[in-house]
C-alpha cells in the first residue's frame, strides 16, 4: 500500500520520515517524529497508536528493538503490519509481517529504513535505500529523494494519491510540536514531484522568515541578504519581494525600498494597503505614490 523511508542523519541528528502511497492523506497516520527522540513509520495495514507508542517508549529509555517489539506483542494483527523505528543514536528495528501484500520487504542501513509494501516491483526498498545513501543535500531532501526513486522503481500498485516529509531535530529540549519540515501532498496527480516543490518553496520561505525576524530585531544587513536571496530563488515570489523592500525600509532606504516595492508588487492595493500599514507602524507616515 505504501513506501517509506526512517531515518537519522549522523551529522546532525535530526530525524525524519518521508512517505508516498497510493491512498489520500498518507501523512496523517504514517509519519511520526519527535525531536531528540526517534521517527516511525507504520503502514500496511495501518495502525496509526506505533507512532506515538514506540515514541513513548523511547522517549522512555527504551531501545527501538524492545518498543516495537514490545508493541507487536500487543497486537493481534501483527502480520498485517509494518513498521519501522529509529531513535536519535540511529538505532533501528523494522518488522515487515507475513500478510503484508506483496511485494513487501524492507532494507536496513546505517540508521536508516527504507519499507514497502503492494508495490510493483521486488526490490524497491532496496532501491530507496541506495538512493538515500547515495544522496545529498539536507535529511528532508535526502528522503525525498528516496522515495521518488522508489516511485520511479516501481511503486504502489495503484498508483499515486499522496506523500509526506517529516523532519525534526536530535535536540530533546527542543519542544514535542517542533518541526523543521512537515509538508504534505494529500491528493495529487503527481504527488512526489509535488513534494519534492514544496520542499523547495519552503526553503524559500525560510530565507523569508529569516529575513524578516531580521528586519524586526534591527539587524539590517542580515535581513536584505536573505530576503534579496529569496527573491532570487527558483520559486520566489511577490511576498519576497515585498519583505525585501519592507527590509530597505526598515534600514531607512526609503527610495530603494518603494523601488523594490513597485518591482515586486506594482499598484496592487491589498499590497500598498499592507505597505502603508508597515509605514504607520514603523513610524514612517503615509507613503507617497510611486506611480508608474
Amino acid at each position: 500500500m505504501t513506501l517509506s523511508i526512517v531515518a537519522c542523519d549522523p551529522d546532525t541528528g535530526h530525524l525524519g520520515v518521508a512517505v508516498h502511497t497510493g491512498y489520500l492523506a498518507v501523512g496523517q497516520l504514517v509519519p511520526w517524529a519527535e525531536p531528540g527522540v526517534g521517527a516511525v513509520a507504520t503502514q500496511a495495514i495501518t495502525e496509526a497508536s506505533y507512532g506515538p507508542g514506540a515514541l513513548g517508549m523511547l522517549r522512555a529509555g527504551n531501545d527501538p528493538g524492545r518498543a516495537l517489539d514490545t508493541l507487536l506483542g500487543r497486537d493481534p494483527l501483527r502480520e498485517a503490519r509494518q513498521v519501522a523505528v529509529v531513535d536519535v543514536g540511529g538505532r533501528v528495528a523494522v518488522h515487515t509481517g507475513d500478510r503484508c501484500i506483496p511485494e513487501s520487504g524492507h532494507a536496513v542501513g546505517d540508521g536508516v529504513v527504507a519499507l514497502a509494501n503492494m508495490v510493483e516491483a521486488d526490490d524497491v526498498w532496496v532501491t530507496m535505500l541506495e538512493a538515500y545513501e547515495s544522496g545529498s543535500g539536507n535529511l528532508a531532501e535526502r528522503l525525498c529523494g528516496a522515495i521518488t526513486a522508489g516511485h520511479r522503481a516501481g511503486g504502489d500498485l495503484r498508483g499515486s494519491t499522496s506523500a509526506a516529509v517529516l523532519t525534526v531535530t536530535g535536540n530533546v529540549d527542543d519542544p514535542p510540536w517542533s518541526r523543521l519540515v512537515d509538508l504534505r501532498t494529500d491528493d495529487h496527480a503527481e504527488p512526489v514531484a509535488e513534494l519534492a516543490r514544496l520542499l523547495r518553496l519552503s526553503g524559500m520561505y525560510d530565507l523569508l522568515g529569516k529575513g524578516i525576524n531580521a528586519s524586526y530585531a534591527g539587524r539590517h544587513d542580515d535581513a536584505i541578504a536573505a530576503l534579496h536571496t529569496a527573491v532570487e530563488h527558483d520559486l520566489g515570489n511577490a511576498q519576497a519581494g515585498f519583505w525585501e523592500a519592507f527590509a530597505h525600509l526598515a534600514a531607512g532606504e526609503p527610495d530603494t525600498a518603494e523601488a523594490l516595492l513597485y518591482e515586486a508588487v506594482g499598484d496592487d492595493p491589498r499590497w500598498r494597503l499592507l505597505w502603508e500599514r508597515l509605514r504607520a507602524d514603523a513610524g514612517e507616515g503615509p507613503a507617497e505614490s510611486t506611480g508608474g
